[in-house]
């Protein structure tokens, strides 16, 4: 099966996050694998691995990988692409200023610099942005661009925020 997913895949996906809350990151990752043999088109299920390989296990370039399959299963879906820059930021974050002044060993190389992550970073941010996703999404995207030009000195705007306070 390779089309969209079906509610079995579905499913599926909400038990290997059922795992991960359980603390079995292996079993979770495992099940999302398993799912996606199954249905490789799915995109959602793509990104849950991308994001526990990048968060949980610091595999960052093979979660950052799974990501960028995941946007182009998804292209139109604000949530993935924000994803997938929360992510680079995040695998930016630990190569610019890892724990204890060094990089982990358990740290997954992902062949650019932690500059690169974080432009990387914003060009998916800024993407995610033009696909008119729900004010919260809204406000979080918003909120890694500020972290990202904080960090960089780079702006990602002209504009002054017109977001409200909630």
């Amino acid at each position: 099966m390779s089309g969209p997913p079906d509610e079995q895949a579905r499913t599926d996906l909400r038990y290997a996050m059922t795992l991960q809350g359980a603390g079995d990151v292996d079993a979770a990752l495992e099940a999302a694998r398993r799912i996606v043999a199954r249905v490789p088109g799915y995109g959602e299920a793509w990104a849950y691995i991308g994001n526990t390989l990048v968060t949980r296990k610091r595999r960052f370039a093979d979660g950052i990988a799974a990501l960028e399959l995941a946007t182009t299963l998804c292209a139109d879906d604000a949530t993935v692409w924000y994803t997938l820059g929360w992510c680079r930021e995040y695998a930016a974050n630990a190569l610019a200023r890892p724990k204890g002044g060094k990089v982990q060993s358990a740290d997954q190389h992902v062949g650019v610099d932690a500059d690169t992550l974080y432009a990387q970073a914003r060009d998916a941010m800024l993407h995610a942005l033009t696909l008119d996703p729900e004010e919260g999404l809204r406000g979080d995207i918003e909120d890694i661009l500020d972290v990202i030009a904080n960090v960089t000195g780079e702006p990602w705007t002209d504009r002054p925020h017109n977001r409200r306070v909630p």
